[in-house]
């Protein structure tokens, strides 16, 4: 059972700069029904590791915190598997579907790694709210969590069965050059064109571009690709937003915020050329001599990089409810509260 003793939680503390940003810049902006398709809930008494990435989160913390940040919109989530070393993954996704249990328009994607039992995952994506799987990077057999390809992580076997269920997969690619790295590029242009076309495909963080050049290079090969989608989770960067809005369709693309650790801190995913870093403000000592505004949450960040794209694009506002929440509930069947596999 979970330690509860080492629970420590991320506090929602706003100041009078987030409310400003909030109310002002994004209020007419964020709609009144949103599908957060990246979120993560973590208990930290399923890992055997001291040195904890990640603080405790369950659903009532998630609610809690979409509350302050969007008041009074109707909010669900797909909940990712958060990936830790130590991970006991079969006591973990039990505890994740408690959670999401207490809301029947949120949906969850199963963590998998290359040494889960196939026939429990099959199991488990059973159950009406797990539409689809999550692998991670960090356990690619290789060791080597950098420069991995994705059946280093997923193997080939959960692929099959992803295939024969038509399961959604959220994919954090890996390599140096994210998806203009030419494996991913290659395997992507296989798995769905030829090896596994019914497994549907989300590409996390801008199809992992934090920076533009990742995107600008490989779009005009992945908007090619069929069961591709993406979600905007993290990316605080105008410009690889901008290049996904414009080549893409907003029936593509999916908001999500990626809470609460990686999303919901005060400060941004900066840029340097092709270089990109999370800059939490809090460890940091920075003076800001020429203004009184100080940071921002890095949610309030990208959704003001997104609002920013959207405009210089011209998106309608049919895009972006196909963005903020249409999509979601049309492809994973949300207004449907409890959806059988055959659906």
């Amino acid at each position: 059972m979970p330690n509860d003793s080492i629970l420590t939680q991320r506090s929602i503390v706003l100041t009078d700069d987030d409310r400003r940003i909030r109310d002002e810049d994004l209020g007419d902006f964020v709609p009144d029904r949103l599908f957060d398709a990246h979120i993560h809930l973590f208990h930290p008494g399923h890992t055997s590791e001291r040195a904890i990435p990640w603080t405790y989160a369950d659903l009532d913390t998630i609610r809690s915190w979409s509350r302050e940040l969007w008041p009074g919109r109707d909010v669900h989530f797909l909940i990712q598997g958060t990936p830790c070393p130590g991970l006991d993954v079969a006591a973990h996704h039990s505890w994740v579907v408690q959670q999401a249990e207490q809301d029947p328009r949120s949906r969850i994607n199963r963590l998998v790694t290359p040494g889960c039992d196939i026939e429990q995952i099959r199991q488990d994506v059973m159950h009406p709210q797990v539409i689809g799987l999550k692998p991670y990077r960090l356990y690619s057999v290789t060791g080597d969590i950098h420069e991995c390809r994705i059946h280093h992580f997923l193997t080939h076997e959960q692929m099959e069965l992803a295939d024969e269920l038509g399961l959604w997969i959220t994919l954090h690619l890996s390599g140096s050059d994210g998806c203009a790295w030419d494996c991913n590029l290659k395997d992507l242009t296989e798995y769905t064109t030829k090896r596994y076309p019914r497994i549907r495909w989300i590409l996390a963080h801008c199809a992992r571009s934090f920076t533009w050049w990742p995107i600008r290079q490989a779009i005009e090969r992945l908007r090619d690709l069929p069961a591709i989608w993406y979600d905007l989770s993290a990316v605080t960067d105008l410009r690889p937003i901008l290049t996904l809005l414009r080549y893409e369709s907003s029936e593509r693309i999916f908001y999500g915020s990626d809470g609460v650790d990686a999303g919901f801190f005060r400060g941004k995913y900066v840029t340097l050329g092709r270089a990109w870093q999370g800059l939490d403000v809090d460890r940091l000592h920075l003076a800001f001599p020429h203004c009184q505004a100080r940071p921002i949450l890095a949610v309030y960040e990208q959704l003001l990089a997104f609002r920013h794209a959207a405009e210089i694009a011209e998106l309608s506002p049919a895009d972006l409810d196909n963005i903020f929440w249409k999509n979601a509930w049309r492809e994973f069947g949300v207004v449907r509260t409890a959806p059988s596999r055959t659906e």
